[in-house]
């Protein structure tokens, strides 16, 4: 009796068994297919590979405008007389720094073509905003530091026609400068 009540048991199991699996399946048919959200894995595949390369390069280009704006302010000191090469590296500051500056504006109107007008997300509406306000504070010194340097002797030709290798005289102004540091410190 016992074999017979054992098989009973087994098969009263296994009836249980049987319907819980028919539950569980017919609850995974019900569930939608509908998209999901991504995964951690994705994440952090797009944070590696998309958000921060973006990251770092906005905040290089900050540095290089502020590190233009610091060499343009100790261009525009007035401590110094503008006389023979002091003033010629100071021209060529000037005109390089504004060709730099118009540079800057097209990648910034590149930028808010890219993203279709106002971008969505706080964060980036505020660091395209204070990009923009940046770049218009350093034309605002610029044309002060050209003003003042000049004396009204120096117009600009906005329209010129003549090339500027911007990336060549950026340089020349950096062997300049970094031979004058190299005295003060």
């Amino acid at each position: 009796m016992s074999d017979s009540g054992s098989n009973a048991d087994l098969a009263r199991l296994a009836a249980d068994l049987a319907r819980s699996l028919r539950d569980l399946q017919r609850e995974l048919d019900q569930r939608p297919s509908g998209p999901r959200p991504p995964s951690p894995r994705e994440i952090l595949r797009f944070t590696d590979e998309i958000a921060i390369p973006g990251i770092i390069l906005v905040l290089e280009t900050n540095v290089r405008a502020l590190r233009l704006l610091q060499r343009a302010i100790r261009l525009s000191d007035e401590r110094k007389p503008p006389a023979g090469p002091d003033h010629a590296v100071r021209e060529r500051a000037v005109s390089v720094s504004q060709a730099t500056l118009g540079r800057l504006d097209e990648v910034l109107a590149d930028v808010q073509d890219a993203i279709e007008g106002r971008p969505q997300d706080e964060e980036a509406r505020q660091v395209l905003d204070e990009a923009r306000a940046l770049r218009e504070e350093i034309d605002a010194q610029l044309a002060v530091t050209t003003a003042d340097a000049n004396r009204g002797q120096f117009e600009a030709d906005a329209g010129s026609d003549v090339p500027v290798d911007v990336d060549a005289e950026l340089q020349s102004i950096k062997d300049d400068l970094d031979d004058g540091d190299d005295g003060e410190q």
